[in-house]
């Protein structure tokens, strides 16, 4: 990261950030333990489910980057208050929708919401905590614990209260970003000579906005930056979608699964606490290109591990890898994106999250479907490998771009 002037962070502004983090980027993981399950006591086909659980990528995809520009305009407090509270209002109404349509909008609304939520609470670490690698690794780290307490107790209400206790617990938790941004303080936010009110008219696309962010994009180090984004979602896509499979198809019951994945998520939340030590020795953007490798090379190579044990260690690698890299990735972004476009470099890491994660299940499946799936682990991971590698040879010969990620 380049130095900058920013003091240390006062906790009563530190920690309704984090807090900002841990409900808006877990809310979907809270979400897919009751949403799948209603959908599918409803009789809803698994055709229906895909298309309902897809949906909330559909207005992420084409409008994130029209929302971080208007972050960056008006500021990111009134966008994610009125964005937590319209995921919280869409969530609240599923029990009461019957018709799969009408859910399909919701869970639009509901996605494009806690996008918006997370994007903000992106901004205001890049605004306010991208500067330490120590601020970055515990707002990782409240990511990570967002993801362990939220989906438990989204599955106790469900088994406790029912339906409608679920989705309430669901809103309360996407309205809790709201509640998180109101202890931010203004000062936190888009300079006050900067801000204004929300008006109507704001909210129409502009063409320039994605002309700039698209300019954005083509700059050496955001461009890294979104490269390596992709590689690390993809990864993390392949352990979505086809790892379960994989250890299903080899005997592994569903509780060894789970813990494998648990492994991986734990070790990623203390991972996330020691990025300021490693990257007192080593370049951060080279830290993040190889955990990056790493975190495609422990899952890549599922299918050529025969124990529980060996496939136990790759799991905890993996989750050492990606939270070292999350933190990382975020301030980098930050720094990549200038002050004054904090939010709309967050949004294109969204569009690009986006693309890496429809577009890897899809080549998974075509090359299982030709090759066997054992092989399509190795074939994408391998894949992955070379355009990691070829940003990796970029970074080495313009050493301009490692330099902005210095401390």
């Amino acid at each position: 990261m380049t130095k900058t002037a920013h003091g240390p962070a006062p906790l009563r502004t530190q920690i309704p950030i984090y807090a900002t983090g841990l409900f808006s980027n877990s809310l979907a993981d809270v979400a897919s333990v009751v949403l799948p399950l209603w959908l599918a006591n409803d009789g809803v086909t698994a055709a229906g489910i895909g298309m309902v659980l897809g949906a909330r990528h559909v207005l992420p995809f084409l409008l994130a980057i029209h929302g971080g520009a208007l972050m960056d305009r008006v500021g990111a407090r009134q966008l994610m208050t009125a964005s937590s509270l319209m995921s919280a209002f869409m969530l609240i109404l599923f029990p009461a929708v019957a018709w799969i349509p009408a859910i399909i909008v919701l869970q639009m609304l509901n996605g494009y919401g806690s996008s918006m939520s997370w994007i903000g609470a992106q901004a205001y670490f890049g605004r306010v905590l991208a500067h330490s690698q120590t601020y970055a690794g515990r707002f990782a780290f409240s990511l990570r614990i967002g993801s362990f307490i939220g989906p438990p107790l989204a599955g106790v209400a469900w088994d406790m209260v029912g339906t409608w206790g679920a989705f309430i617990v669901l809103a309360l938790w996407a309205a809790g970003t709201a509640g998180a941004t109101f202890f931010i303080p203004h000062s936190a936010d888009t300079p006050s000579t900067e801000r204004r009110k929300l008006e109507w008219s704001d909210l129409a696309p502009r063409a320039a906005d994605y002309r700039d962010a698209f300019n954005l994009a083509c700059e050496p180090a955001m461009k890294i930056v979104l490269i390596i984004t992709i590689m690390r979602i993809a990864a993390s896509s392949i352990q979505d979608t086809f790892y379960p499979v994989w250890l299903a198809s080899i005997g592994l019951p569903a509780t060894q699964i789970g813990i494998l994945i648990t492994v991986s998520s734990a070790l990623a939340a203390m991972g996330s606490l020691w990025v300021a030590q490693v990257t007192r020795l080593m370049n951060p953007l080279w830290v993040l290109i190889w955990t990056t490798m790493g975190s495609i090379i422990f899952v890549s190579i599922t299918p050529a591990l025969s124990s529980v044990f060996l496939l136990m260690c790759a799991a905890a690698l993996r989750g050492i890898c990606m939270g070292l890299s999350q933190p990382l990735m975020l301030s980098i972004l930050a720094d990549a994106s200038g002050p004054g476009f904090l939010a709309r470099g967050a949004a294109l890491r969204t569009t690009a999250n986006r693309v890496a994660a429809s577009v890897t299940p899809m080549s998974m499946g075509a090359a299982a479907s030709v090759a066997g799936l054992a092989a399509s682990f190795h074939i994408i991971g391998g894949v992955l490998l070379a355009s990691l590698g070829l940003a990796a040879f970029y970074v080495k010969t313009h050493p301009a771009v490692s330099a902005k990620t210095r401390d």
